[in-house]
């Protein structure tokens, strides 16, 4: 039998499809229209053309979190450790996190943290961009003890693709290493964070399938409990 499905669940995670999508196209075009290799971050910074656009595809993401973790409220790791926050907790604070690094632009330049041209704004950007990623990480970890192998699986190798790949892309930057492959990095893990969260929100939203029990071994159970 099918369980029946949540319409107001399916319409929050449309919405929220929606606005990562939006969100992924704005920040891309800023990024295109950029005549060199900009971190996602650069992007926003002051006096940067493409500001505006960066904060609008910025707000647009973090509400397409915010709304994927209302789709995903009930969801709880089996790990003891794990469950002190439910991965909906995780990306709410990823969202909220992103929020703040979209209210909070770098300045110009996005100058590295270890270097004196860092400002206050600076460190409430990056820190909150990093703290944001970090939270989505470990939504990922958590849906690694799902009992769909298949959802474990891909959360698992997302997880941890997303963390290795914006680890290094932001040990480039903090070393004004190669912009160009770190900036690439960064994208590219934005991109498979966004995907995972459009593929838990469908599939959380899809009828499953309950298991059917066999006639004999219902017979045999009726049985059974009549002779008790």
């Amino acid at each position: 039998m099918l369980q029946r499905l949540s319409f107001v669940d399916a319409v929050v995670a449309t919405i929220a499809s929606v606005c990562l999508i939006a969100g992924a196209v704005v920040i891309g075009q800023a990024r295109a229209a950029a005549d060199r290799f900009l971190y996602i971050s650069e992007l926003g910074a002051l006096g940067m053309p493409t500001a505006a656009q960066f904060q609008i595809g910025f707000v647009l993401v973090a509400g397409g979190i915010l709304l994927v973790a209302v789709v995903l409220r009930d969801v709880r790791s089996r790990l003891p450790l794990l469950r002190r926050m439910t991965p909906a907790a995780a990306l709410v604070a990823a969202g909220a996190l992103f929020l703040v690094a979209a209210a909070v632009p770098c300045s110009m330049g996005c100058p590295s943290l270890l270097t004196d041209a860092a400002q206050w704004r600076d460190w409430v950007h990056i820190v909150a961009a990093v703290l944001a990623f970090a939270a989505g990480c470990l939504a990922m970890l958590q849906f690694a003890t799902a009992r769909e192998r298949w959802v474990a699986r891909l959360s698992t190798i997302c997880g941890l693709a997303v963390g290795v790949i914006a680890a290094t892309g932001g040990i480039i930057s903090l070393a004004r290493g190669n912009t160009d492959i770190g900036s690439t990095l960064e994208y590219i893990a934005a991109a498979i964070g966004l995907l995972w969260l459009m593929v838990m929100a469908v599939v959380h939203c899809l009828p499953q399938r309950t298991p059917r029990v066999e006639p004999a071994r219902a017979a045999a159970g009726s049985g059974v409990a009549s002779r008790g």
